[in-house]
């Protein structure tokens, strides 16, 4: 614990922190500590004074804790400000400053001092500090890497419970937390259990009785586990699970059940929400599909994507993606068994002259169409044909852009892809397939996605994409004649 300085000590500081703040401050004489750590103008020496003078102004303000807490989090302010301003937080506004933390870490992307805060949690015994750690942990951070066990949230956890204890802390959390309220602390806690190994503990919680009658989400867990053998692994799908339980029919769920039991035993283990769509659609389409393992529709797929120039072509991602691929061969160590199966839905659509003619349609329209990119969703029809929806952008005004409304996503947990158009140019080859921020909405939505793109007036490049940046190129298609 970090305890108050002495009354001593502590006038001995703030008399520092004036005399700083005087000769620092450009000439001025006693600058008031507020004015400064309010301003954008004053040295970082002059902001760590003012954060000492303010230290003997126990207790503070709550205009000043508030400052306080926008020093700690604003963009732009240098470590050593930031070390002050948290220490006197600590003991000045502990459980506020608490609270500011759990909401934004995961969106403070200063990471020498996010992971310095992290440390300390771990070193002062911050056991309060627990759920800023897990919401941290949660987030996808580049420049820490992948390796969970090298997060500074992990060693910040271990330091708190004992590294063979973290798995019960985040259980812990996940199952004290207020179903409702904590809703989304809770989500974040079952995706870090199933990321460091967790699946069989999670898979006896939810067979088990022991969840409160109030468990929402465990509820909602149980019913697909059981009707359709699925485990769910991240937060968004606990969140697409739990928009389904709200909006799919009984049968849809019913042919959810019979599509699931054609599909192989050894895929089951870690079958995907978005496969559910897959198997449906192969169920009613194309139902030898669902009797194939992975090496048989490899083996099925490469003859079929050669014959279609798959791979010619590709967006350009050198200085900051080099060495991407969208050729299956080169994915094959990535590819799912789902995957596998969407591809081969995915040529069946393209294939489709009706469905051409709706894709070009839209292409064309979309060409003409300055404000925005056009997408929707497609899905199988009740007779099994596929439906191409098209659905307007939530705002326009980026030819580059398609802003998906919330009318997509309510549509899209049952639908087989979403999909949007790259065709402001007849010759637009060199963006053929999805882009950075495509990839970004796979990673978010857990989508099967396909993106269309002209590569001439008369061709169509199609691609199909999920989360992990896994693109598979199909190939073009002709305009109908």
């Amino acid at each position: 614990m970090l305890r108050p300085a002495s009354d001593r000590l502590r006038a001995a500081s703030a008399a520092a922190g004036l005399a700083l703040l005087a000769v620092s401050g450009c000439a001025q004489k006693d600058v008031d500590p507020m004015v400064v750590l309010q301003g954008d103008s004053y040295s970082t020496e002059t902001q760590e004074a003012a954060i000492q003078a303010l230290a003997a102004q126990q207790p503070l303000s709550d205009e000043a804790k508030k400052v306080l807490r926008r020093v700690l989090l604003a963009p732009g302010q240098a470590l050593k400000v930031r070390q002050e301003a948290f220490n006197l937080l600590l003991v000045s506004d502990r459980n506020a400053m608490r609270e500011a933390l759990e909401t934004n870490i995961v969106r403070f992307d200063a990471w020498e001092a996010r992971r310095w805060m992290l440390e300390q949690i771990g070193a002062r015994g911050l056991k309060d500090f627990t759920t800023v750690a897990v919401n941290s942990w949660a987030a996808v951070v580049p420049a820490w890497g992948n390796d969970e066990l090298k997060r500074p949230e992990y060693l910040a956890l271990a330091e708190l419970y004992g590294a063979d204890k973290v798995p019960d802390a985040l259980f812990a959390v996940m199952m004290e937390a207020h179903p409702i309220r904590q809703a989304g602390l809770r989500t974040r806690c079952w995706e870090l259990l199933m990321r460091i190994g967790q699946r069989d503990r999670l898979q006896q919680l939810v067979a088990s009785s022991t969840a409160r009658p109030d468990d929402v989400m465990v509820r909602d867990i149980r019913r697909i586990n059981q009707d359709l053998g699925i485990l769910p692994e991240t937060r968004e799908e606990l969140l697409w699970l739990a928009k389904l339980q709200q909006t799919a029919t009984p049968a849809y769920w019913k042919l959810a059940s019979e599509a699931l039991t054609k599909v192989p035993e050894e895929q089951k283990r870690n079958f995907e929400l978005r496969g559910v769509a897959v198997a449906i659609a192969a169920y009613k389409r194309r139902p030898e599909l669902l009797g194939m393992t992975v090496d048989q529709l490899y083996a099925d797929l490469r003859p079929k994507l050669e014959s279609r120039n798959a791979g010619k072509y590709c967006p350009n991602f050198n200085g900051f993606d080099s060495g991407r691929t969208e050729t299956l061969s080169d994915q094959r160590k990535q590819a799912r068994w789902i995957d596998l199966v969407a591809v081969e839905l995915a040529l069946d659509l393209v294939d489709d002259p009706r469905v051409r003619t709706r894709l070009f349609d839209l292409a064309d329209r979309d060409h003409q169409d300055r404000r925005t990119e056009y997408g929707g969703i497609i899905r199988l029809a009740d007779d099994g044909s596929f439906d191409i929806v098209e659905v307007r952008p939530r705002v326009t005004g980026s030819d580059t852009r398609f802003e998906a409304p919330q009318e997509l996503f309510d549509q899209g947990y049952t639908s087989l892809f979403h999909f949007h158009m790259h065709t402001q140019e007849f010759e637009n080859g060199s963006y053929a397939g999805p882009h950075m921020g495509d990839f970004q909405y796979s990673n978010a939505t857990r989508a099967n996605c396909m993106v269309f793109s002209f590569v001439s007036r008369r061709e169509l490049n199609a691609d199909f994409y999920r989360h992990g940046k896994f693109v598979v190129d199909l190939g073009t298609c002709p305009r109908p004649e």
